[in-house]
């Protein structure tokens, strides 16, 4: 069975790896990002009680970055946010591949967890309705695992060129997202 633990460190090394910039602030969006949590998606997650006087008492939002990038309790918390608003969702301990499990979830983390979802429903032929039930657990333990991964990659390219098309300023991500989507 699939394990959290792996797919985070993916996830970690794929959006948060540089100490420097683990927190920062997009151009594109307003408000802070810490390790990929989004402040104006999250205003209530705990991390920001610590994040905010960190930020205030620093002289940079650099220096901030890597004194909490060091804190191991801020690093629990965000790791269990990731475990409960997203790994649990795809009920990752039930998908018996790694790598299928995996894709999911760190597409989920980016695009949205029920975008996540839908895309792997509608590649092992389930019903699409973002929820992970037996049916979709039984096609996704089913399905190869290698003919999956080419297909969810495909997925995640046309649904980040759909954003693009939608909203052209998107377009600065363009790079980084193919990238994300083929590393899984």
């Amino acid at each position: 069975m699939a394990n959290f633990k792996e797919a985070y460190e993916i996830l970690k090394r794929l959006e948060f790896s540089n100490p420097s910039n683990a927190l920062h602030k997009n151009k594109t969006e307003k408000g802070l990002t810490w390790m990929g949590i989004y402040e104006k998606e999250n205003p209530g997650w705990i991390g920001w009680e610590k994040i905010r006087p960190t930020l205030r008492a620093a002289g940079s939002m650099e220096e901030a970055s890597v004194v909490l990038y060091k804190d191991i309790v801020l690093q629990a918390d965000t790791a269990d946010f990731y475990k409960f608003k997203y790994w649990n969702k795809i009920k990752g301990e039930d998908i018996k591949s790694q790598r299928v499990a995996s894709e999911i979830f760190i597409f989920g983390v980016n695009a949205g967890i029920g975008v996540a979802i839908k895309a792997a429903q509608k590649i092992v032929g389930v019903t699409a309705d973002a929820v992970v039930g037996e049916e979709t657990l039984k096609a996704l333990n089913s399905y190869d695992e290698e003919r999956f991964d080419k297909e969810f990659d495909r997925a995640e390219i046309e649904h980040y060129k759909a954003l693009i098309e939608g909203n052209p300023k998107l377009k600065i991500n363009a790079n980084g997202w193919r990238n994300r989507a083929e590393a899984v």
